[in-house]
């Protein structure tokens, strides 16, 4: 699989046009790698987030002594805070422009410290602090060496080539949070292809469940009335092909969710399931966490992979997909979820980079936008 982190030739379209958060207006833009910092001024905000080390950190970008940032001084914030081991990521000059206008509320054209602890109080602290769960899809026989493995699927991708990567993630990284899901199906799952004479097919359907073959789509009547995708007969409850793989590594403390045991509504999101019926569990534990940030790992990439990070930014959980960590069915159907997440705001990275996010040292400015947001929709409610 092709990982798209922020250099991948992919997303290089979507900087052509920036500029380094710290230009100021009429100098000339230099696309060359900027030096670090020589220190973090978020540092004592990271160990202690109090009001008066916010205060600090205000007055740190307040060039001027006024009690005020200019949009010179909240560029330099932005290019600080949103870095790599010190070294600025690259904003688009209208974003930071946008930022500030949102943060400028009484649109004086200055940003106070009461504007900037309302507009970036608890942004910062996800940013600086994340809360971050591993979110382990579906690392199960059957779609390893079983009645639905992904070798045998049109990507023939090797389902086992996970196993070691998230053993590594697990080890290598400080999560606060593991979950992993299981698909978790009754012998008359509405989603096998051996029970597709089970239910009427509904008139609509461009394919009748008789002439119907392995992969197809098929409508059945209902209740509730659903478009299915016939798999081979997999993950049934108490079998074998159910079980995780022998060799992931299972640590204690950790959430379980177990999806798809209604015969009648297929489930791939970990969260919900396929109409929307009934919730998971995961939701309700990770909140009773405080996680904010949610990786996503497992199998299959176009599938269960993609359904729960969907889910996961419908919850409005920052959600990242470690990408070398999932395997796929189809390689045309990945990279149309790829997309579709892309645009809802899941970024995808390898494996190497995430401690560095989990331990907020990374701290990727894609992420934060839509905190950043929902933050000012409770702002304007209140």
């Amino acid at each position: 699989m092709v990982p798209i982190a922020l250099n991948d030739d992919r997303l290089k379209f979507l900087f052509k046009s920036a500029s380094l958060i710290q230009i100021g207006m009429g100098q000339k833009e230099s696309m060359s790698p900027p030096p670090p910092f020589d220190s973090d001024p978020f540092d004592c905000l990271k160990r202690n987030f109090t009001e008066d080390e916010l205060e600090k950190c205000f007055r740190h970008f307040d060039s001027s002594n006024q009690g005020t940032w200019s949009h010179d001084d909240f560029r330099r914030f932005l290019s600080e805070l949103f870095s790599n081991k010190r070294r600025p990521y690259l904003l688009l000059t209208e974003l930071v422009e946008q930022y500030f206008q949102e943060t400028d509320f009484n649109q004086d054209n200055r940003i106070d410290f009461n504007e900037f602890q309302q507009a970036w109080k608890e942004t910062l602290k996800t940013t600086l602090k994340p809360v971050s769960a591993l979110v382990i899809v579906d690392v199960q026989n059957d779609f390893i060496s079983g009645s639905l493995a992904l070798h045998s699927c049109p990507a023939n991708h090797q389902g086992e080539e996970v196993v070691p990567i998230i053993n590594r993630v697990l080890t290598n990284v400080r999560f606060d949070v593991v979950a992993y899901t299981y698909d978790w199906h009754p012998h008359n799952h509405i989603s096998f292809y051996e029970n597709r004479y089970l239910r009427p097919t509904a008139p609509e359907s461009k394919i009748n469940a008789a002439d119907a073959k392995l992969l197809d789509s098929v409508i059945f009547v209902g209740p509730p009335k659903v478009e299915q995708v016939l798999w081979p007969a997999h993950c049934v409850q108490h079998t074998r092909g159910a079980d995780l793989h022998k060799d992931l590594i299972l640590v204690s403390n950790a959430i379980h969710v177990f999806k798809g045991a209604n015969p009648n509504v297929d489930s791939y999101s970990a969260f919900w399931d396929n109409m929307k019926l009934a919730k998971t569990s995961l939701d309700d534990q990770l909140r009773e966490r405080n996680v904010t940030d949610v990786y996503v790992v497992g199998l299959a990439t176009d599938v269960c992979v993609a359904a729960t990070a969907m889910h996961s930014i419908e919850n409005n959980y920052r959600t990242i997909l470690i990408e070398d960590a999932c395997r796929g069915v189809d390689e045309k159907e990945i990279e149309v979820k790829r997309l579709e997440l892309n645009r809802h705001g899941c970024i995808f990275v390898e494996s190497t980079v995430v401690p560095g996010m989990v331990d907020g040292i990374d701290r990727r400015p894609e992420l934060t936008r839509n905190m950043f947001e929902e933050n000012l929709k409770k702002i304007r409610l209140k």
